[in-house]
């Protein structure tokens, strides 16, 4: 025991002793023990005394019903033999009727379940496929970008002396080619993440 475990016993003991020898209630006496309250002695009445003497009476005996337990402790070897409303209180829960209707109704929802995943499936090895033909439309995107950025390049080189406009307008080419490449290449590296 603990040092608190031994002191709350013994102010138990006092408490007790108190209302022993004063009559208090229990709560005036652990209050008087902790200081919280003095209690006086509380006088007691004292008991009218009957002075009639009468034949003395049989006490009358008690019936005492025997109750059966609720759950029955041997295990039954044939349940089907005991009545349905006993069998719920021993335990075992009254057997639903299945129709085949609901049995049909169950196996057709299962199957368009699975029908369900293998459509999930089927579309999940088609968009791997897919990505696959993206991948090589955008390189071949690249390439023919590219090689029309190097033309228009070219044309400028050999024409130095070619209209402002001509000049203007390949290179405002040229600049839409560059991005479309770098997005291009972009996305390439994002689809080849996705393989």
């Amino acid at each position: 025991m603990t040092a608190a475990q031994k002191i709350a016993k013994e102010k138990f003991k006092k408490a007790i002793a108190i209302r022993q020898k004063t009559g208090v209630s229990l709560k005036e006496a652990f209050a008087e023990v902790y200081g919280k309250k003095k209690v006086g002695a509380v006088k007691k009445k004292a008991a009218k005394k009957v002075v009639k003497k009468s034949a003395p009476k049989k006490a009358a005996k008690k019936v005492v019903q025997k109750t059966k337990p609720r759950y029955s402790a041997k295990k039954h070897k044939n349940w089907a033999t005991i009545p349905e409303h006993k069998r719920r209180v021993n335990g075992l829960p009254k057997k639903k009727k299945v129709s085949e209707q609901s049995i049909l109704n169950k196996i057709h929802k299962v199957k368009d379940e699975v029908s369900s995943l293998d459509e999930l499936q089927h579309k999940h090895m088609i968009g791997s496929v897919s990505i696959m033909q993206k991948l090589k439309d955008n390189l071949k995107l690249i390439q023919d970008y590219e090689k029309q950025k190097e033309n228009l390049k070219a044309a400028l080189k050999l024409n130095p002396k070619a209209q402002p406009k001509f000049k203007n307008a390949a290179k405002t080419y040229i600049k839409t080619y560059t991005k479309l490449i770098s997005e291009l290449k972009t996305h390439s590296r994002e689809l080849k993440k996705h393989i």
